[in-house]
């Protein structure tokens, strides 16, 4: 468990304002390069195969017309996306939003994303997902995402919370914060082409259980409270403690993102197995044939 806290140590560091002077955590940046660089990605039509073979045509023609949507049009994207979650449920519990009280977090994200798309410094980004990119990405995004499923919606219902806490809001609270909104606009909207038109999300196609951002979205809070619990609203768990739980799930959440990594963008099998040499072709041909004979 000291590896645990020390980990934990760490994290919180992250998590604290760099100075006085600037009150902008470091995971705070990172979560919106991060974000930036994606929008980007679909700005550009990176991610244009989610589209069916009309609206991809549709979305090109008008891409040609137009390179990209305005600025303000992925900015409002952005608020969105990041806030949409946090405004729905303070619309329910009638308890002001974060960008209502404070706007340092809304005019991060749009400074950094003016700096990454609209001035030189876009140079230096990857003009679209590489595996040498999004292999290191992995840890850093694991962690901000375990704790937005965790310490900033979980932990908060259950010690002081409009909501009370059940097994519903605390497994719901943390999915509505990550993956709603975000599927709108990204998907179902396509919000950041020069024309947005609505569409079914993949989250909501046959294929949206393959999406980790949105199974992790409910995989990590179960995780959690089965870690921590029992708690109010959980009856069962393993009894630890609240940031050695973090902690499990974000080494579990990063294991998965690398494997993301090497799934989506990693070699392919005819790769492996040239790394491999091909002895251990042979080996594997003469077992298929040792079963067929069998």
């Amino acid at each position: 468990m000291s590896i645990l806290n020390t980990l934990d140590s760490y994290v919180r560091s992250l998590a604290q304002p760099i100075h006085p002077y600037f009150p902008i955590a470091p995971l705070d940046i990172f979560g919106a390069m991060r974000l930036s660089s994606v929008v980007d990605w679909y700005a550009r039509g990176v991610f244009d195969d989610h589209l069916n073979d009309g609206e991809k045509t549709i979305q090109s023609s008008k891409r040609k017309q137009n390179s990209r949507a305005s600025l303000l049009q992925e900015l409002t994207g952005i608020m969105v996306i990041v806030f949409g979650g946090e405004t729905f449920l303070g619309l329910c519990t009638g308890t002001p939003p974060s960008w209502l009280l404070s706007p340092k977090i809304p005019l991060l994200f749009s400074l950094i994303h003016i700096l990454q798309t609209r001035t030189p410094l876009r140079r230096l980004l990857p003009p679209t997902p590489s595996l040498t990119w999004e292999l290191p990405i992995a840890i850093p995004d694991a962690i901000s995402r375990t704790l937005l499923l965790t310490r900033f919606s979980i932990v908060p219902l259950l010690h002081s919370h409009p909501l009370p806490a059940t097994p519903t809001t605390l497994l719901l609270v943390p999915f509505i914060l990550a993956v709603p909104f975000a599927a709108i606009i990204f998907t179902g909207l396509n919000f950041f082409s020069p024309t947005p038109t609505w569409t079914a999300p993949v989250e909501l196609r046959p294929i949206g259980w393959m999406i980790m951002d949105m199974w992790g979205a409910i995989l990590i809070p179960t995780i959690f409270l089965c870690l921590i619990g029992p708690v109010q609203g959980w009856n069962y768990g393993l009894g630890m403690r609240e940031d050695e739980g973090t902690i499990v799930c974000m080494m579990l959440l990063a294991t998965l993102g690398i494997a993301r990594a090497l799934v989506n963008l990693g070699p392919s099998k005819e790769a492996w197995r040239s790394m491999l040499g091909s002895s251990y072709t042979r080996t594997k041909t003469e077992i298929l044939k040792s079963k067929k004979e069998l």
